[in-house]
């Protein structure tokens, strides 16, 4: 597949209306998870259970070795140490970061990558989802937490007067938990940050619904609302 991308225009360059950047409008995101699945699907003798804890081990042993100073080389990454900062006679360091650079190999791979232009004004999309309270991303919900939401053209409009019908949905099987354009605590074209109904039941399975006029055509709205749903389904967890 194709690297989807769109050109909006370069905000940091003031001397230069035509200039503009690449965003990328379509981070389908991989987990551990898919990983596992797809090793236990290849029939090499390990199951998912089993390459989810290989997995699991392969992070402890790489930050392990990172907190003990080690750089770590791998197939597909290279991590080193680096101290940023500038010190003036007397001063030193505190702490250090950790710097990843792709290896040779994913390198190599990126210059098979197709890239495909989509026009902003067209299109609209989610990402990916990070639930703020877990950590996790692409997974669970909490409820009562804060949802971070990343896409392109997902910005909740509603226009004047008000389309109720434009919100946030978390769509169980036999129930919808709305949230409305007034509580959505970020409101960006890439990027909404909502709080999740503290109602939804622990268990419970939820798909992401947008509902937005919003249109990157000059600040315009669209005539009727649009409605784009998250494709993964979701796990709601209570904190």
């Amino acid at each position: 597949m194709a690297v989807r991308y769109v050109l909006e225009k370069n905000i940091l360059s003031k001397d230069d209306e035509g200039d503009f950047i690449a965003q990328v409008v379509d981070r389908r995101t991989f987990t551990e998870k898919d990983i596992a699945e797809e090793i236990a699907g290849r029939n090499i003798g390990i199951s998912k259970p089993e390459a989810l804890a290989m997995l699991e081990a392969l992070a402890e042993i790489v930050k392990d070795r990172l907190g003990e100073g080690y750089s770590v080389n791998t197939q597909l990454v290279h991590f080193h140490h680096t101290i940023p900062g500038v010190y003036r006679e007397g001063e030193f360091p505190s702490e250090a970061v950790v710097r990843v650079t792709p290896s040779k190999q994913v390198a190599e791979k990126m210059k098979e990558v197709r890239l495909s232009h989509v026009e902003p004004s067209l299109r609209m999309g989610i990402n990916h989802i990070d639930d703020v309270f877990s950590g996790t991303a692409n997974d669970v919900i909490t409820a009562g937490g804060s949802v971070k939401v990343f896409g392109f053209n997902i910005k909740i409009a509603a226009g004047e007067p008000a389309d109720e019908s434009v919100c946030v949905e978390f769509v169980a099987p036999d129930k919808t938990y709305r949230v409305p354009a007034t509580g959505v605590v970020v409101n960006k074209p890439s990027q909404l940050i909502v709080v999740a109904p503290g109602s939804m039941v622990d268990g419970e399975k939820v798909t992401l619904r947008i509902t937005t006029r919003y249109s990157s055509n000059g600040g315009k709205l669209l005539k009727a609302p649009r409605t784009v749903t998250f494709k993964k389904t979701l796990r709601v967890v209570n904190s």
